[in-house]
């Protein structure tokens, strides 16, 4: 049974929240690019912002795994 007294806490939150002001989130861009490894394709995702970089952030995705998140809509 859900608690009630936090029940009512989902009601007073935007259903489409800001990313950046509600979330806290910082948007940036990035970029893709096609990899091979053993034979299969991948995809590298790494951001367009120098100062993500230097922190060796990346994403290595099979393709299959990856959508336009507009036509999932």
């Amino acid at each position: 049974m859900a608690n009630d007294r936090h029940t009512g806490e989902w009601y007073t939150e935007s259903p489409d929240p800001d990313p950046e002001q509600d979330l806290g989130y910082e948007l940036d861009s990035w970029n893709v690019a096609d990899a091979h490894c053993n034979g299969e394709e991948h995809l590298v995702f790494v951001p367009s912002s120098e100062r993500i970089l230097e922190d060796n952030e990346f994403i290595v995705a099979h393709p299959k795994s990856v959508c336009e998140l507009g036509e999932m809509l």
